[in-house]
């Protein structure tokens, strides 16, 4: 979910980004009695983290379709805005995040509940140059390995990544790099980067660079972008959430369904689509986010699973990533699907 990130320009940005997390966690009681207040009538809106993109065109469809009902509306961050800052405030109702990301900010007092699924696949994974000699996690022992920094989505695919290759961090060499995986990589200032199958792989290829990418695990302890919200407005709005949750899986069939629709809804958001070469890109950037809405077929597009929560919260807090109040799985999934 990275969801996208404020580091690049719209064709580059990830739905993953989890800068201003921690602010967004310490919004305190005040924000919460805000959201506690907006939460129990009136609009409902969904937020989009930063740029408009591809990514989005699933909740870009449901609303041009008319799926969601009156009063519901689409709302992309502020460039300066923590990811769950406007959630906690009460100026959204719902977010599309990682589940991940959640439950950090649920364990350092946010008070968030993951309500329904996105990605059915977790999108990080390592990415190294075509030609690298690199053909497994565990060659990763004695390389460079850039990531942004060490927290958020790609931090943890790389200590995943690490815990698969039964590799301690101390056996690679990290550098925080910050958003520019693809200069690093295409340029040879690192091995191996940290990034997003549906995004950075995707981009480097268009850019010139052939690369292979290394999935992190058969099966990351690790959730991905979801449909997010306070327990305040869960207990106050729970029927028109879920009816907006159902409309957005709505939206996400028809973008798995139809990418080059997806495209097109994402033209009435950025200009740029409207340059043949642009909306290729774009169009291989949905193939590939679409692929991880519907993972492997076996679960149901838009679903999320309480039971797929005990793991990811006894992995973010056996590497010390969780704040004091652990939350429990079936406080911060709370499945709406209709």
């Amino acid at each position: 979910m990275t969801f996208l990130s404020r580091r690049s320009v719209l064709s580059t940005a990830s739905v993953t980004a989890l800068t201003g997390l921690l602010g967004a966690c310490g919004s305190g009681t005040a924000a919460r009695k805000a959201s506690a207040a907006s939460g129990a009538a009136g609009d409902l809106v969904i937020g989009l983290t930063y740029t408009p993109n591809v990514q989005f065109a699933p909740f870009y469809l449901a609303l041009k379709n008319g799926r969601y009902a009156p009063g519901v509306s689409l709302r992309h961050h502020g460039e300066q805005e923590g990811q769950f800052d406007a959630l906690l405030a009460g100026t959204e109702q719902i977010v599309v995040a990682g589940a991940d990301e959640a439950v950090v900010a649920a364990s350092n007092g946010g008070g968030l509940s993951v309500i329904g699924g996105f990605y059915q696949r977790y999108p990080g994974c390592i990415i190294v140059p075509e030609d690298s000699d690199i053909t497994d996690l565990a060659d990763l022992k004695g390389r460079s390995i850039g990531t942004p920094g060490k927290t958020g989505e790609t931090w943890y695919s790389l200590l995943v990544a690490l815990s698969t290759a039964g590799l301690g961090q101390d056996e690679v060499t990290i550098q925080e790099i910050g958003y520019t995986q693809q200069a690093a990589l295409a340029s040879g200032k690192v091995d191996a980067v940290s990034g997003y199958a549906n995004n950075d792989a995707v981009q480097l290829a268009q850019n010139g660079t052939p690369v292979r990418t290394l999935a992190i695990s058969e099966d990351a302890p690790l959730l991905g972008a979801s449909l997010v919200t306070t327990t305040d407005v869960l207990a106050a709005r729970r029927d028109a959430l879920a009816e907006a949750v159902a409309d957005s899986v709505a939206g996400m069939a028809s973008f798995i369904d139809d990418p080059d629709a997806a495209v097109e809804a994402t033209g009435e958001y950025v200009s740029d689509l409207a340059d043949a070469t642009q909306a290729a890109h774009a169009r291989e950037v949905a193939v590939a986010t679409g692929e991880l809405i519907e993972g492997d077929g076996t679960r149901a597009v838009g679903s999320v699973r309480v039971g797929d929560f005990a793991p990811m919260i006894d992995f973010l807090s056996s590497y010390g990533i969780l704040g004091d109040e652990v939350p429990r799985a079936s406080d911060v999934c709370v499945p709406l699907e209709q």
